[in-house]
Parts: structure tokens; C-alpha cells; sequence
């Protein structure tokens, strides 16, 4: 697909509407719009703080690099699910992905770089995820933290283990697929 193909998308025009419901960081917007078309209808999104900062914390384990991940119950899909760690951020820093990453597993990042950004569900909200690699020391990786407000179990698998996972449906969180997709991708898990 070439850059024009892309630029000759036709846009949806915005013609009236707004908020129309808000509880602290989350707000919904619902737009009276003009479709491609030409015919009118109603758009409904939803804005959740700027960011959402996603890691990847790899640990030399007896020789093999493991990544952290976090299982846990997530209330909308009524099922635990197994996850990277990460949440929501004003700014993407380093200093609030690490936040997030020591927030839901203790872990302290030796090493984080910023891998890329994307847009986590640009047909329903403004969020921009991000994508961080960290380098972390396992002290014990058969103790499993849990998060005491989530109850967020974390739990390690090997590059392998985590390859063979997202083949056969065993991560199933979209945010963690694309965070993963990135850095297979760029080679920065091997």
C-alpha cells in the first residue's frame, strides 16, 4: 500500500455532539458525523488518559531469558487474563513505565528503552499505547507476586513459552499482542 492510497481516504466529519458522560479519567464522546458517504450517523468513543505504557521485563534465568507477565481476572471479558504489565500514563517516560512495571510486579528495571507507539483501539478510543523493553533480575522466579490490589499473579515464561503462547491463543489480551508483535518484530527478542 503506497503512502497516496492512504491519503485518499475520505474522512468522517465531525457535525456536532460531545461529552456525554465522564467518571474520573474515562469520558465518553458521542458525535453527530457525516460517514464517507455522505450519509449521517452517530460516532461513540471514549477517551482514557493520553497513554497506556506497556513492558516487556526480560531476566537472564539459568541461562535463558524469561519475560514477567501478569495473570489476572479481568472483570468486562469475566476470566483471568495473561497479560504484560503496564497501565495508564499522562506522559510516555521511561520513568512511568518503570513505574508501572515495579507497581504491578516489584521488579525494578536495570534497563528501559522505549520500542514504539500505536494506537491501542483507534475505532473506539484516543489512547496511544506504548511498547518498553526492560532488563530485570529475577530474585526468585519461583515466588509468584501478587498485586494487592488487582491480586495480579506474576508468572515467567521464556521467549519460547511466550512464542508458543500467543500462537495458540494462550494470550489473548490485544495491548500485549501488539507490545509482543513490536518487539519480535525489531528483533529485540530472540
Amino acid at each position: 500500500m503506497t503512502s497516496a492510497a492512504i491519503s485518499s481516504v475520505t474522512p468522517i466529519v465531525r457535525v456536532d455532539g460531545g461529552e456525554v458522560f465522564a467518571i474520573r479519567d474515562l469520558r465518553v464522546i458521542a458525535d453527530e458525523i457525516i460517514h464517507p458517504d455522505g450519509t449521517p450517523g452517530q460516532y461513540v468513543y471514549t477517551e482514557r488518559g493520553a497513554y497506556g505504557v506497556t513492558c516487556i521485563a526480560v531476566a537472564d534465568i539459568k541461562g535463558v531469558d524469561h519475560i514477567a507477565m501478569v495473570r489476572q481476572f479481568r472483570y468486562p471479558v469475566g476470566e483471568a487474563v495473561l497479560e504484560l504489565p503496564g497501565g495508564g500514563a499522562d506522559t510516555l517516560t521511561a520513568e512511568n513505565a518503570a513505574r508501572e512495571l515495579e507497581e504491578e510486579t516489584t521488579l525494578v528495571p536495570e534497563s528501559i528503552a522505549l520500542l514504539g507507539t500505536f494506537f491501542q483501539a483507534p475505532g473506539t478510543t484516543t489512547t496511544v499505547g506504548s511498547a518498553w523493553l526492560a532488563r530485570v533480575t529475577a530474585v526468585d522466579p519461583n515466588l509468584k507476586y501478587i498485586e494487592p490490589e488487582s491480586g495480579a499473579v506474576t508468572e515467567w515464561y521464556s521467549i519460547d513459552q511466550v512464542r508458543t503462547l500467543m500462537a495458540e491463543g494462550g494470550i489473548r489480551s490485544g495491548v500485549t499482542l501488539a507490545v509482543l508483535a513490536i518487539a519480535f518484530a525489531g528483533g529485540h527478542l530472540s
